[in-house]
């Protein structure tokens, strides 16, 4: 038998959290309509807790790296955060997030102070939507690395593995909740991953999505395609939606403010279609052009950090898909590249 597998039952899980809030910031997906959210630990909303399902609206990078955040004056750890049913797709936008803020020369201590303090409980999706395509980003629907404690959902009880010296220590710190898995408790959790990840391959050959072999090199081949990038942002408004919504986007922008108390600088989630984005000193600005800044997007992701990190940046999530107020799909703009033949987004 694995060491470090456990069962724990339902039940237990929410006492195990309920202790945990002695210390820790909690937080847990709820559901919320057809779509599940982040929110603090309540245990008189257990009933409404998803931990399995698929992915929240919200990407992890909001608790890690947040969307504002005071970068002056003495760093302050915050209490401590335990997350609880993070997806795949969001465990491995972690590596890119990692190297952009802890893989330079200088560490970013606001980030690094946020991730040490971070405890990720991780969980299998149990299904799919049609925006999900992790697969043909070499993700999957189940945790891979990246988390304290994963937990697959079996009938009544999940299957815990403890999957970092913190999360063992959960474990054995509350060994009371955690039991001996039986011998068919690891085939029985395979068969379930294997069931998500046939139905998320599924939705990926109907759409006809290319995986990380076909895309490579496709948006340097097709740089100078100035009238498919331009179709393929015809309908983008410039809200940021797809940056803000998307895992593994980084960039931000810093701003001083001034109060009675005095100054502070603050940094902000900061998004590549912006038209200020690029802006520089003498108001010139070398993407003025929308198409410039959609392919900029494109070349970043599939380009930039394949070649620096041998990573794509893209976990599959979809969310990009569901926020855009243009229907530009990411999926249908890779198709396009691959294939020669693409048509604009479709106007609602």
């Amino acid at each position: 038998m694995t060491n470090n597998l456990y069962t724990i039952i339902k039940k237990d899980l929410f006492d195990l959290l309920g202790r945990l809030a002695a210390d820790n910031r909690i937080v847990v997906p709820y559901v919320k309509g057809e779509k599940l959210y982040f929110d603090d630990f309540d245990p008189k909303k257990e009933d409404k807790i998803e931990l399995g399902g698929i992915r929240q609206s919200q990407a992890l990078k909001s608790f890690i790296s947040h969307a504002r955040e005071k970068v002056t004056g003495n760093l302050k750890s915050k209490r401590p955060l335990v997350i609880a049913g993070v997806k795949g797709c969001d465990l491995s936008s972690l590596y890119l997030q990692d190297f952009v803020f802890q893989g330079g020369d200088v560490e970013d201590p606001f980030y690094s102070d946020n991730r040490k303090n971070t405890t990720i409980i991780a969980v299998d999706c149990t299904y799919a939507k049609e925006t999900c395509f992790c697969a043909a980003m070499e993700g999957a629907p189940y945790p891979k690395k990246f988390f304290d404690i994963s937990l697959s959902p079996i009938d009544n009880y999940f299957l815990a593995e403890a999957g970092s010296s913190k999360g063992q220590k959960i474990v054995d710190n509350f060994r009371l909740f955690f039991k001996s898995p039986s011998s068919h408790a690891v085939d029985i959790r395979q068969a379930l991953r294997d069931r998500v990840s046939k139905q998320v391959q599924g939705f990926i050959d109907k759409r006809g999505t290319p995986d990380t072999t076909l895309v490579k090199g496709v948006v340097r081949k097709n740089y100078d395609q100035i009238e498919f990038w331009r179709d393929m942002a015809s309908t983008c408004v410039e809200c940021g939606a797809c940056n803000l919504a998307c895992p593994t986007c980084h960039c931000f922008i810093l701003s001083d403010e001034k109060d009675a108390s005095g100054a502070k600088r603050f940094r902000s989630w900061d998004a590549c279609l912006y038209n200020t984005f690029a802006r520089v000193a003498g108001n010139n600005n070398p993407r003025k052009h929308l198409y410039e800044r959609l392919r900029n997007r494109f070349d970043k992701k599939f380009e930039f950090f394949p070649e620096v990190l041998n990573y794509v940046a893209c976990t599959g999530c979809g969310r990009c898909i569901e926020a855009c107020p243009g229907n530009i799909d990411i999926r249908e703009v890779l198709k396009g590249l691959v294939s020669g033949k693409w048509s604009k987004p479709p106007h609602d």
